[in-house]
């Protein structure tokens, strides 16, 4: 009955969980905005919002496109492409950070706030899951760390073509994931999806551990789970 009032009205919700689009979405048509010409900045209705106006330059074409750029960032064609490859890289980072944070907690071993401690220290060793790393003294972590990223980068930066930029396959491709367009497309997008939200869990391991030094996230939901009216967000923002 709900959804049969929706649709008369001519409603439809984004989907931002699922890879694909409902069927109940792509049921009902987007509105095109009224009087739009070829040298508008605006042509459709966006997908991150119903009735917000789409960027005419973010037309959907790109994994993960939803219409989204408050600050219009994307105007300029070359930034767009930048701003694409340097948002999947930072997403495919978050990913590899937010477990690395995670699973040495879980298995109590640390949290990640007190695993850089031995940086601090004058001679300190790096540990790994608890194991002194070889050649663990932060100078030369920091060389080779230098070294590694700057090779990577250049290699990067050789070459021209933007999606193998960022979809280089080959090595990187080990299970033959991009061997079927249609599915590679798909995978494509849940990356980006996945890898955006790993970039907000970052953030909030972040601002929690601001707000509690010294603590690592799941202390944090712990604590929260034990006391959920006293140990939230609020007793942040308005101390007791």
């Amino acid at each position: 009955m709900a959804s049969n009032t929706l649709m008369s009205c001519g409603i439809a919700f984004p989907s931002f969980l699922s890879s694909t689009k409902s069927k109940f979405a792509t049921a009902v048509p987007l509105p095109v905005t009224a009087n739009v010409s070829t040298g508008s900045r605006y042509t459709m209705t966006s997908d991150w919002m119903p009735g917000q106006p789409r960027p005419a330059y973010l037309d959907g074409s790109a994994p993960g496109d939803f219409g989204f750029d408050p600050l219009r960032l994307g105007e300029v064609p070359e930034n767009l492409e930048r701003y694409k490859e340097s948002e999947l890289i930072h997403c495919r980072w978050a990913m590899l950070a937010v477990p690395g944070i995670l699973l040495p907690e879980a298995l109590g071993l640390g949290n990640w706030v007190k695993a850089q401690e031995w940086a601090a220290v004058p001679g300190g060793q790096a540990t790994y899951l608890g194991n002194p790393v070889p050649w663990g003294t932060l100078p030369t972590i920091l060389v080779i760390e230098f070294l590694s990223i700057a090779f990577v980068e250049h290699q990067r930066s050789i070459e021209k073509d933007s999606e193998k930029k960022k979809y280089p396959g080959g090595a990187f491709d080990p299970l033959g994931y991009s061997k079927d367009p249609k599915k590679f497309e798909e995978y494509k997008v849940k990356e980006i999806k996945n890898g955006r939200l790993a970039l907000l869990a970052f953030v909030g391991f972040c601002v929690q551990q601001s707000a509690y030094p010294g603590t690592g996230p799941l202390e944090n939901l712990a604590s929260h789970l034990a006391d959920p009216w006293h140990n939230n967000i609020g007793s942040v923002i308005i101390p007791r």
